[in-house]
């Protein structure tokens, strides 16, 4: 039986229409690196999908009791020391993880506060626009500097490599925008 045709839980099965985001998140990471602490997520999170997706890292800590409560993952605590809560996906899990990538992903989300200040810009002081642009131009630079270094160390064709191309594609594509804007 491959995973994706696992049967959920009764439970799994009623709130999987209520998983969000973040319950994915916590799904792909333990399907991608295995078992880990809600701390590994986290890291795990700062490290790969959290440049293209915002979200409160706390839900990393809670979303895995809720997803353990619904059969998705199973959970193994430490007995004595710190009793670290190791998370590993289940076979309903992945089944869930599968069926969420096999739907269409939909519109793409844009939230950014520059592009939200420059909406507004003419209401604001003369200088606004250059600050905002030079501002923009800084934080671009930056992370386009911090994704160049990710992809001279990754390796080429990894699945992880694609979305970093993305983000290679868009940090250029904002910087232009913001020095075309700065001229």
């Amino acid at each position: 039986m491959s995973d994706a045709s696992v049967p959920l839980s009764p439970a799994a099965a009623d709130e999987q229409a209520t998983l969000g985001p973040s319950a994915y998140i916590v799904l792909g990471l333990l399907g991608q690196y295995g078992p880990g602490t809600s701390y590994d997520l986290k890291r795990w999170a700062d490290e790969s999908v959290g440049y293209f997706w915002t979200f409160p890292r706390s839900q990393l800590y809670a979303e895995p009791q809720r997803l353990v409560g619904l059969g998705l993952l199973e959970e193994a605590q430490e007995e004595s020391g710190r009793r670290r809560r190791t998370y590993s996906i289940t076979l309903a899990g992945r089944s869930a993880l599968a069926q969420w990538l096999s739907r269409p992903a939909g519109f793409p989300e844009l939230r950014d506060a520059g592009l939200l200040k420059l909406f507004f810009a003419e209401q604001g002081p003369p200088q606004l626009l250059s600050q905002l642009a030079d501002e923009q131009m800084n934080l671009h630079r930056a992370r386009l500097a911090e994704y160049e270094h990710q992809a001279a160390c990754m390796p080429e064709g990894s699945f992880e490599a694609l979305p970093l191309r993305m983000g290679l594609l868009y940090e250029r594509a904002s910087l232009a925008f913001w020095a075309e804007l700065r001229a």
